[in-house]
């Protein structure tokens, strides 16, 4: 999974955070995401190449790396615009259910539902996504925040905080377990989607 590096263009050592980026500049940064999803889509991981992102989003590949010192840190990156949305979407539409587990499986089930919908696209995200850099560990740590966030609205609100927040780690580690194993070939995502749900089962059962 080693990222496409240009000979000729030299990687910041440490990309601009979102909130410094002018109007201007975070359109532009959208465009070279929205590019890569869109090469995602066509050919999974091997077609996200930089220079390819570049002609697409019609950016300079120079201010391409500007905002993404490698191919795995666009894809992370990508990743957590599609979570944030995913969570905004949340906000607007609160989990349904009458237990935590019913609550639960309709928020997973939004979250698998929408990996489904293009298994290549999943799967180059998350290639880039679980490759090590040291910009994906801020992206990785931030859509933890943003999934625990989520999940933490299918407990009720009186609900002890350590234990949910045991159980939404343990969800979490089942959930990314099952995502390696479907970016690896090793099973389908129904399969990861299938014990995911099982463990989440076991999990919350017995609570209201």
């Amino acid at each position: 999974m080693a990222s496409e590096l240009s000979s000729s263009t030299s990687r910041p050592t440490s990309p601009p955070q979102l909130s410094t980026l002018t109007p201007r500049q975070a359109e532009r940064r959208d465009r070279v995401v929205l590019a890569a999803l869109g090469l995602a889509a066509e050919g999974g991981y091997d077609s996200v190449q930089m220079r390819a992102v570049a002609e697409r989003s019609e950016v300079a590949i120079g201010t391409v790396y500007h905002y993404f010192s490698s191919k795995d840190h666009l894809l992370a990156s990508a990743l957590l615009m599609l979570n944030r949305q995913q969570a905004d979407q949340v906000a607007k539409n609160p989990p349904t259910g009458d237990t935590t587990l019913a609550r639960m499986r309709d928020l997973l089930g939004r979250m698998t539902d929408e990996m489904g919908r293009n298994p290549q696209v999943s799967a180059a995200l998350m290639n880039g996504f679980t490759t090590p850099c040291e910009e994906n560990i801020a992206v990785e740590q931030t859509i933890g925040e943003i999934t625990q966030t989520m999940l933490s609205t299918a407990f009720p609100h009186d609900h002890d905080e350590q234990h949910r927040d045991v159980v939404i780690r343990t969800i979490e580690h089942v959930w990314y377990s099952g995502l390696i194993a479907f970016v690896n070939g090793w099973m389908p995502l129904e399969q990861a989607t299938t014990e995911l749900d099982n463990a989440v089962a076991l999990l919350l059962a017995d609570l209201p």
